[in-house]
């Protein structure tokens, strides 16, 4: 069992990065042994689950058919590993943040909101949010917190706060004046690019208009900007963590993300659950609004 989960998360990264080596990446391992977890569970369960498709591989119908079925139950296996609590025993969840709230405001909340929730424990991670959604569907992790994904039946989705986006100026806290010149933004695949561009769209269009550059972090978008390569949209929570003086960003009207609560349905079911899902959006509140 533990090699067919094994190749199951190969899979899952396999499905939603389209390459071995970008699979490789994002779980920590070598393109070797990626291709041999997927190679195991071909053979286990005697189907084709890969086909080449340029220099690309994509699921066969087989394949996305079978991690359909296979998510809600391996998340449910790995469930039933944890201990039961007892009545008087401390809660622990293991959290995921997003790397650009993990990045900014996100541990502050969380720790804002254990502090008076006295039996339960969290224990913190960081990833993309799209690796943040597949090791929740997966029982990886109990919670994520990121940008609003979109709907899956596996999962609840309990939202915390809208975080306004700003725009950085080119050459933001330094000496001297560079030109807006073209919008660095976070890449077209992201969930908050998916969530703000039709606000972009529809509030100001005209930052459409520019050339953009699209990065694969905030972090990054940050730091183009600052250098002067052109003004980057982020999240204001990064903006102000960046200790960036309030006259190097701007407020756009009406362009915000919507950060959840990503959870499985069972695990929502969790003694302590709830207490900390309502603690830690009104925490979420409190930290944006300082």
């Amino acid at each position: 069992m533990p090699d067919m989960l094994d190749g199951i998360d190969a899979m899952m990264a396999l499905a939603a990065t389209g390459t071995v080596s970008e699979a490789a990446a994002r779980l920590r391992l070598t393109q070797s042994a990626v291709s041999k977890r997927i190679q195991a569970l071909q053979s286990s369960l005697g189907a084709v689950l890969v086909e080449r498709d340029g220099r690309r591989l994509r699921l066969t119908a087989e394949a996305v058919s079978f991690l359909e079925r296979a998510r809600p139950l391996v998340a449910e296996l790995r469930a039933l590993a944890r201990p039961a609590p007892t009545r008087a025993a401390r809660i622990g969840f293991t959290l995921a943040l997003a790397d650009s709230i993990a990045s900014s405001w996100g541990p502050a909340a969380v720790r804002r909101a254990l502090h008076d929730l006295a039996t339960v424990d969290v224990e913190l991670h960081a990833h993309r949010s799209v690796l943040v959604i597949e090791l929740v569907r997966l029982g990886r992790y109990d919670l994520g917190m990121c940008t609003e994904p979109p709907a899956a039946a596996d999962l609840v989705l309990h939202p915390l706060v809208d975080e306004p986006l700003v725009l950085v100026a080119a050459g933001a806290g330094r000496r001297g004046r560079a030109r807006a010149g073209a919008l660095i933004a976070i890449e077209p695949t992201s969930a908050t690019w998916r969530a703000v561009q039709p606000l972009l769209r529809a509030h100001h269009p005209s930052l459409l208009g520019r050339p953009t550059i699209f990065v694969e972090s905030f972090g990054a978008v940050l730091q183009m900007a600052r250098a002067g390569f052109g003004e980057g949209l982020v999240p204001i929570g990064l903006a102000v963590e960046a200790r960036l003086p309030r006259r190097a960003y701007r407020e756009l009207p009406g362009i915000t993300r919507r950060v959840c609560l990503v959870a499985r349905k069972m695990t929502q079911q969790l003694a302590g659950f709830a207490a900390f899902r309502d603690r830690l959006a009104s925490a979420a509140k409190e930290t944006l609004a300082r």
